[in-house]
């Protein structure tokens, strides 16, 4: 996507040669705007641990990980034993899905299967919305980091936790924190090495797979009026956001045939999506344990996988379904705000 990418909570950073030859005293701004600079010009290889902490269950997963400055990354996952083989390969916006058991590979769009330490930010926002605290610094997977809290301004607790690599610039280890200040994920990398030459064959796909086709997605744009006015029904917009959150960007999305429209919502760090479609989705979250509750006097159900959450409803005549990174008051008061002209 156009954002200099959410969660997109940035790898990486320069030889080490060029890594040294960086000022010795940066502020905490400018250390934060390198890391998200930096995938685009370091290659490294190394083993990453994730972690998604829900209040009905918890996830984890390891994968091994190479990137291929400016944009080719792979993720080998060895952990959990259901994902033991299969692997991820991201070619700037594209993605590609490799599944092993089904010899098969699904093609999507690189937003929709992001996991990466690298942090992902809007920075006009996240200046707005967060101050940057220094905690100090540490040895952090046997390199020199710095760490730095993101605190929000208008609750006053912190989003997030990055622990950068001083001479690198990569983010070695990212923390997030709900509303209530709990820790929600994890994703740290276990070991890290730096590459000068990853060979292109090792983000090649296998040629003897069947290619899949993911949801069909219109280019995001800016202009969220001509994208409201192409969706080919009566979109609504929320009436009230959440604390420090302005849209972003939005798109068409081809979902089972079903034209839908996409806004996207963010404070600089967080994100949270709202879909809209005039047709009934299939949309299935039973393995999320959803619970059920009313907006605006309508069913509705509402599920969380760690730090995300989702809500879908509908009012009789249009379909709707928020994701992203909020608490549930806040998703209500959002849903609450789209209301019937």
């Amino acid at each position: 996507m156009k954002r200099t990418s959410i969660v997109v909570l940035a790898f990486v950073a320069a030889s080490l040669a060029l890594a040294n030859a960086k000022p010795a005293h940066r502020g905490h701004d400018e250390l934060l705007v390198a890391a998200m600079s930096a995938p685009s010009t370091v290659s490294y290889t190394g083993v990453v641990q994730v972690v998604r902490i829900g209040n009905s269950a918890s996830q984890a997963a390891v994968y091994r990980v190479e990137h291929r400055a400016p944009d080719l990354t792979r993720r080998t996952y060895t952990s959990p034993s259901s994902l033991l083989g299969d692997s991820l390969v991201s070619n700037g916006d594209l993605s590609f899905s490799i599944d092993p058991k089904r010899r098969r590979i699904v093609e999507m769009r690189s937003d929709a299967v992001e996991e990466t330490v690298a942090l992902s930010a809007n920075l006009a926002l996240l200046r707005e919305n967060y101050d940057v605290v220094s905690k100090g610094n540490e040895t952090y997977a046997g390199r020199r980091a710095v760490d730095l809290v993101l605190m929000n301004k208008h609750t006053r607790r912190p989003t997030m936790l990055v622990r950068i690599d001083r001479d690198s610039d990569i983010v070695l280890d990212k923390e997030e924190f709900g509303a209530d200040g709990s820790l929600v994920s994890e994703l740290r990398f276990e070991e890290i090495r730096y590459a000068t030459a990853i060979p292109q064959s090792d983000f090649a796909l296998p040629k003897t797979y069947s290619l899949v086709r993911g949801p069909a997605f219109a280019e995001p744009s800016e202009n969220l009026t001509s994208v409201v006015r192409s969706a080919g029904f009566s979109a609504r917009e929320p009436r009230a956001l959440a604390d420090g959150f302005s849209p972003i960007e939005g798109n068409l999305v081809q979902m089972r045939g079903i034209v839908t429209l996409h806004v996207l919502y963010s404070d600089g760090i967080r994100t949270v999506s709202l879909f809209e479609n005039a047709k009934a989705s299939t949309l299935d979250v039973a393995r999320l344990n959803p619970r059920d509750l009313q907006v605006g006097g309508h069913d509705a159900e509402y599920a969380e996988d760690g730090p995300a959450a989702l809500l879908a409803w509908n009012d009789g005549a249009l379909y709707y379904t928020l994701v992203g990174e909020l608490d549930l008051p806040e998703f209500e008061r959002l849903a609450a705000s789209i209301e019937k002209p």
